[in-house]
């Protein structure tokens, strides 16, 4: 027991999962169903997407930044590939799906160039960006709705695999790709120096522009992947879709133990922090409250993770 205490530690990072745990034996002790695996599954799947973005954003946060252009770029890229699809069918969707992610590495381009060559704050950049972006769409396709997504969509939002939703499966393969590339790459090693301090790693050799806005592409491009979960999940592209997200990404990654202000990161955290968001969401519309009280309920996670996270950095 003594040697499990020693390997298992509580840090800002896995911190999250306690608060998990706590919130499921509460839900579970109010209604027996809300823990059921069925339940689980598909909570699991709402939570996927979330996880896909929050990943993307936690990239941008290791390099001392933040993405508020997320929410917009997803709702863009349902736009184009169901404009595809609605108008020339299947090889309108491929053509779409396509056309989707480069919009997608276009957007997190001109983040970057903006960021760090015009040195804009991040936040401004990207929440002006979004805003863009929404009224482009706006303006070219109404509010109308896009109507049910095709088979192919579902495939990766609803349907099972070996009895494990696809969903999950897309999140965990891009989790696993995401800590290799920031924990065992040399380009995750220089994001950690560009976010701990972005002149010393400039002068120290590294490329910091460079790395900057790649990691502005990464978290675009795993918001257009993060679409696709979505729109499967829902089945039905509402241009809505995702509305919110830019902001519950960050309530996610931050409740993970991933601080802003750069130089570290965990997805492991992210995880954690994206299953929490979900539960909570969930156990809060399960005890029958209004929309507001999920803020609420929110709010208090958030803060009891950041003091999680202070008291285990003191110890």
């Amino acid at each position: 027991m003594t040697l499990l205490r020693q390997k298992i530690k509580l840090n800002k990072n896995n911190g999250v999962f306690v608060i998990l745990g706590v919130i499921l034996v509460i839900a579970g002790l109010y209604s027996y169903r809300f823990i059921q695996v069925n339940n689980m599954m598909t909570m699991l799947r709402q939570a996927s997407a979330l996880g896909i973005l929050t990943i993307g954003q936690l990239f941008v946060i290791v390099g001392g930044g933040v993405d508020l252009s997320v929410a917009a770029t997803m709702q863009m890229s349902i736009t184009i590939f169901m404009y595809g699809f609605n108008n020339f069918g299947i090889p309108g969707l491929i053509v779409g799906l396509f056309a989707a992610l480069l919009f997608a590495v276009f957007i997190g381009w001109i983040n970057g160039i903006v960021i760090t060559k015009y040195h804009v704050q991040p936040f401004l950049t990207t929440l002006f960006t979004g805003s863009i972006i929404t009224g482009i769409r706006m303006i070219v396709n109404g509010i109308k709705p896009l109507g049910s997504v095709p088979d192919v969509i579902r495939f990766f939002g609803r349907d099972k695999t070996i009895g494990i939703p696809n969903a999950l499966i897309v999140f965990l393969i891009i989790a696993i790709i995401a800590y290799i590339v920031l924990e065992k790459s040399v380009y995750g090693r220089k994001l950690v120096s560009v976010g701990t301090n972005f002149f010393a790693a400039k002068f120290s050799g590294i490329k910091a522009d460079l790395t900057v806005i790649n990691s502005y592409i990464i978290c675009s491009v795993l918001a257009y992947l993060a679409s696709i979960v979505l729109a499967g999940y829902i089945g039905f592209a509402d241009q809505w879709i995702g509305a919110g997200y830019s902001f519950n990404s960050l309530v996610a990654a931050v409740i993970g133990g991933n601080y802003l202000g750069g130089g570290r990161g965990s997805v492991l955290g992210v995880i954690g922090g994206a299953l929490t968001m979900t539960i909570v969401i969930n156990f809060v519309t399960l005890l029958g409250l209004s929309a507001p009280f999920q803020h609420v309920v929110s709010g208090c996670v958030l803060i009891l993770s950041l003091l999680i996270g202070v008291l285990t950095t003191k110890k």
